[in-house]
């Protein structure tokens, strides 16, 4: 089912369950209540104290017990998998709502129903990832990407794509001709197909209402997207596909944490690593055990063994420190914009500039995965463009 975006602040569970419910068909269920006869005023005290719950505090009730008949519902359809398309709208939450509130719900709902819950939609669904490590380690990640221009693999793949949506037009079509301007298309649907199905489907609408029988080149130029609303879309889906990118110095951020840059560098045999430990272990072994300790004295502990990161190492350098950026000055002045975003690791700086030369300045791979509201020039491809927006 679709994920609908909330009418208020925060998106809703208590409309969530509704909608689940009604597409399994269910539309009432059963209350019961039970009353000890023994306690006077019961059914009076609990209406009147029924009466008196308004705001948060009835929509939090309402929701709990949705919750347990969208779960017994789920048990007695056999429910197996729950897709949610739109997912990105559970990440509305209010102000009061953490982030991770949202996940940790999702993981409850697959623990206690035993049905996956697959969620669907675009890239700000990134952000569920990283928020912990014990609530993402159970999901699994598919990316569904669009075409690369610069893949020529991609370009056929495109074309035959193309291809086989103009055969799918009830109408006379030159699919030889419009083949040829496979690059236009391309541009004005970045790459994907959902666009470009859209795109043919409004100019067939058009050219039946006009009781026409050919769908000319022109006819699909007419109802193109613009240029500028191709570029937004360009460009968060290029930001996107870079969080996605795992980089050579974030793995190297990654060996470091787990103590594997320094035997990284060296380049020792797993041999040369298991002698040095055997032998470490033999000499603890041959040594005499010391005497009991007195009180105030510190007790035996395990000393850590072999290369371990000094804290006063200096983090390695990014490998696109220095590298010459397809900027001009003149590019940076015109845009008034002079912030660089690394390609590799994603940190932000500000350009170098020598003489007519842009470069990337010498830099360090951020420790930590920050959302940017900095405006700066990223990279597609081969082409530098800026960008305004967070990641």
């Amino acid at each position: 089912m679709e994920t609908r975006p909330p009418d208020g602040p925060a998106f809703n569970r208590a409309d969530y369950y509704r909608t689940a419910l009604k597409q399994l068909g269910i539309q009432t269920y059963e209350r019961r209540t039970i009353i000890d006869i023994s306690t006077e005023s019961t059914w009076e005290q609990k209406k009147e104290r029924g009466s008196s719950v308004r705001g948060k505090a009835a929509q939090f009730n309402d929701s709990a017990e949705l919750r347990h008949v969208y779960e017994d519902a789920i048990a007695q359809r056999g429910v197996r998998t729950v897709l949610l398309d739109e997912a990105q709208h559970l990440l509305k939450v209010s102000s009061s709502t953490r982030l991770i509130d949202q996940l940790d719900w999702l993981k409850s709902m697959t623990n206690t129903t035993g049905v996956l819950h697959v969620l669907i939609g675009t890239y700000e669904l990134l952000a569920l990832r990283n928020l912990s490590g014990q609530t993402a380690r159970p999901g699994l990640e598919i990316h569904f990407p669009r075409y690369q221009f610069q893949h020529e693999p991609d370009q056929h793949d495109f074309q035959g794509a193309l291809l086989t949506l103009l055969r799918q037009v009830p109408l006379e079509v030159d699919e030889k001709a419009l083949l040829q301007q496979w690059p236009y298309f391309y541009e004005r649907s970045i790459g994907c197909v959902g666009v470009l199905k859209d795109w043919l489907v409004r100019a067939v609408a058009a050219t039946l209402t006009d009781r026409q029988s050919i769908v000319t080149f022109a006819r699909l130029q007419e109802y193109a997207l613009p240029e500028a609303q191709c570029e937004s879309m360009a460009m968060e889906a290029a930001s996107g596909e870079q969080e996605l990118h795992y980089t050579a110095s974030r793995r190297q951020h990654l060996w470091s944490l787990l103590g594997m840059s320094a035997a990284t560098e060296r380049k020792e045999e797993p041999e040369a690593v298991t002698q040095a430990i055997t032998a470490e272990v033999e000499k603890e072994e041959s040594s005499p055990q010391k005497k009991t300790t007195r009180r105030g004295e510190q007790s035996p502990r395990r000393v850590p063994v072999g290369p371990t990161l000094a804290a006063e190492e200096k983090p390695e350098k990014c490998s696109f420190s220095g590298a010459v950026v397809e900027l001009s000055p003149v590019h940076l002045a015109q845009a008034a914009l002079s912030k660089l975003q690394c390609p590799e690791c994603g940190a932000i700086w500000t350009a170098r500039i020598r003489g007519e030369t842009v470069s990337f300045p010498p830099h360090s791979p951020p420790t930590k995965r920050r959302a940017q509201a900095v405006p700066r020039w990223i990279r597609q491809g081969a082409t530098w463009t800026p960008y305004s927006k967070s990641v």
